[in-house]
């Protein structure tokens, strides 16, 4: 527990360090505030000649609580109170005084100095809240909604307009609000020319849709894996998946629609608040949680992200700028408790394997949340907004433990289907031995039966003196013994000896030579389960091998090879197991395929050698071995190399010259003498 506390504190602290390199980065690089190029000063700004683009950010003439037109501006200029504002400076048309309401009208207004020759230029304009017109050098050039304090119509839209100008050209905005607090001019506009303005704008909207678009096709996925599953956590990912899309769409709805504030921005926050709920909800399923306390959590944050959004759609509507002021505070306040509930669970949970995993997402959000509070003057160019990344990291990190729980799940299903098929198979090859022995012991009962017939001749010719009709007797008999097929005993461990007779009775049938010498006792401190997988999957391969080959003359090889073999065999017993089979002819190799296994026990290790001849391609991917022409999936090697590893010994494979070799090495306990 110690070393996976130390470990998942140096995660942590990797986590965080990499997550404020990354927006700090995105802070100097991809920030309006801090791009590049001329800024005005005192309402003014030069431009130069070049093709560049200029953020509007700072030093902006602005007339408080009046709706000016240029030509009113210009007949009782000096009438009016003005100062000089900073786009993000402050939150709204308050000014940053909580005496003042952050509802009303106020005018921006900035000076162009432009090259002499005329030229064609566009600023592009994000989310005024809530209404504005768009003046240039006196004339109206557009609006979104309706300013006017008599016929006010609020509406939000991304906008680019464009004009031709040339020397001073002078810049006016005129804004109402009546339902937001951020009111004014929040974003930063952009000026220079129609395509870069264009396509800057074009890009993030594209890199919001593809943003989009993933989340959809996860979604998707999600969806029909749930479907297939019926697991709850998947049901819940897919609605946080669907909370995603609905807090995350708002750059692409504001590229091409014009939507209201309510409840627009209402239906952001109320996604905010469930997206949380279903990340608790789904990190309660990861981790097997069976407590109620995750549960009434979400259920809390969801209950309270829909009186939120109610009590916003009231305030917004009523004009209460105490209450809206409230709400946000209140959603900030939620937003660090949930970050630091899930951060807090992962701790508590870091022994579960895939704790680390939504520790990383649950941190860098966490991070997300601090940078935006760290470096309030940001503003992104392209990319997104630091908790717009921090969820999404956090969402990934779900999909990505989710995915990493199906798959397990997929392999342990292919490995109780593989294992359900070798015990059927087990079954099979124990019933078939039994029936074998069954059959064998009918043949001595009869036997036995017979014997008394025997014996009484036997007698009778003894005691007459008819010796030469006696012997005549007894070669007759012998001879009918002899012709009596033998019950074959492969070896005293009886679930190997049924899954040998199993393979050893298929290659009879088709002909294939069976070559082996097997010493292994009943008990040698290894899983019959474990041996059996070894030699099944190892025969099941080397018989599927064979089957493939012409099998012409095996019989007559096979008596011939064995007597060979064994012969080597029991001269060598004092020596070390020999790498290579006994020696043939290359012409017999080439021509009759067949199975060779050996078993022994030296030096308190089972040595198993199973070899084959094969004629098709084989091919090595890791540590499974593929078959071209069976397309075989490698399993029956990797659960070889498996059992190997689980009772700390070692499989080598080589396959060499036509034929396919396994040598096993597994470490055993005193065994019985066998």
């Amino acid at each position: 527990m110690k070393k996976n506390g130390k470990y998942s504190l140096v995660i942590i602290l990797a986590a965080i360090a990499a997550a404020m390199g990354f927006f700090f980065l995105l802070y100097r690089f991809d920030n309006k505030y801090t791009a590049k190029g001329d800024k005005a000063i005192q309402g003014i700004l030069y431009v130069q000649g070049n093709d560049s683009l200029y953020y509007l950010s700072r030093e902006w003439e602005y007339y408080p609580d009046v709706l000016l037109t240029p030509q009113k501006l210009k007949e009782h200029k000096g009438e009016y109170y003005s100062r000089y504002i900073s786009i993000g400076e402050y939150g709204g048309m308050d000014l940053g005084e909580k005496d003042r309401s952050p509802f009303g009208s106020g005018t921006y207004r900035l000076m162009l100095v432009l090259p002499e020759e005329e030229k064609r230029y566009a600023i592009g304009l994000i989310e005024i809240f809530s209404a504005y017109r768009l003046y240039i050098n006196g004339n109206l050039v557009g609006q979104v909604g309706n300013p006017d304090q008599e016929n006010y119509e609020e509406q939000i839209q991304n906008r680019v307009f464009t004009f031709e100008g040339k020397g001073t050209v002078e810049l006016m905005i005129t804004v109402t609000d009546k339902h937001s607090v951020s009111s004014g001019i929040q974003y930063v506009p952009v000026l220079g020319s129609p395509f870069r303005v264009n396509l800057i704008r074009g890009l993030s909207v594209m890199i919001d849709a593809v943003y989009l678009a993933l989340t959809m096709f996860v979604l998707l996925f999600a969806v029909y894996m749930f479907w297939r599953t019926g697991k709850g956590e998947l049901g819940f990912f897919c609605l946080l998946c669907i909370c995603v899309l609905g807090y995350s769409s708002y750059p692409v709805l504001h590229a091409f629609a014009a939507v209201r504030v309510q409840p627009c921005y209402g239906l952001e926050a109320l996604f905010y608040y469930l997206m949380f709920a279903c990340v608790i909800l789904v990190q309660q399923r990861i981790f097997g949680d069976e407590s109620r306390q995750p549960e009434i959590f979400a259920l809390t944050i969801a209950v309270a992200g829909v009186l939120i959004f109610v009590a916003e759609l009231l305030c917004s509507r009523m004009q209460a700028a105490g209450g809206m002021y409230l709400i946000s505070t209140l959603t900030e306040v939620m937003k660090w408790l949930t970050a630091c509930y899930l951060f807090f669970r992962s701790i508590r949970y870091i022994q579960q394997k895939y704790s680390n995993i939504l520790l990383v997402g649950i941190v860098v959000y966490g991070t997300s949340l601090a940078a935006d509070r760290i470096w309030k003057l940001y503003e992104p160019i392209l990319g997104g907004w630091f908790p717009e990344f921090g969820a999404m990291v956090l969402v990934f990190s779900v999909g990505l433990t989710l995915w990493m729980e199906l798959a397990n799940a997929y392999r342990f299903q292919l490995s109780y289907g593989e294992y359900s098929r070798q015990m059927e198979q087990k079954l099979q090859m124990q019933k078939q031995h039994y029936e074998e022995l069954t059959a064998k012991m009918d043949e001595i009962s009869k036997m036995r039966h017979d014997m008394r017939h025997h014996l009484r001749a036997i007698m009778s010719y003894a005691q007459q003196g008819r010796y030469e009709e006696l012997m005549d007797y007894l070669q007759e008999y012998a001879s009918v013994m002899t012709q009596e097929e033998k019950v074959i005993c492969y070896c005293r461990n009886m679930a190997v000896d049924a899954v040998i007779h199993f393979y050893a009775g298929e290659l009879k049938q088709r002909g294939i030579s069976f070559e082996y010498d097997m010493m292994l006792p009943q008990d040698i401190g290894i899983s019959d389960t474990d041996l059996c997988k070894i030699y099944g999957n190892l025969l099941e391969n080397a018989v599927d091998a064979v089957k493939e080959q012409k099998t012409e003359g095996g019989s007559q090889y096979n008596q011939q090879y064995n007597s060979q073999y064994n012969q080597q065999y029991r001269s060598e017993q004092k020596s070390e197991p020999v790498s290579e089979p006994v020696s043939e002819p290359e012409s017999e190799t080439q021509q009759r395929p067949y199975v060779k296994v050996l078993t022994r026990i030296k030096n308190k290790k089972l040595l198993i050698e199973i070899s084959n001849t094969y004629s098709n391609e084989i091919q090595r991917k890791e540590n499974r071995f593929y078959s071209t022409k069976h397309g075989g999936l490698g399993i029956g090697t990797a659960s070889v190399m498996e059992v190997a590893q689980k009772n700390g010994g070692y499989a080598v494979f080589s396959a060499e010259e036509g034929i396919f070799k396994v040598n096993i090495f597994l470490p055993v306990k005193a065994a019985e003498k066998v």
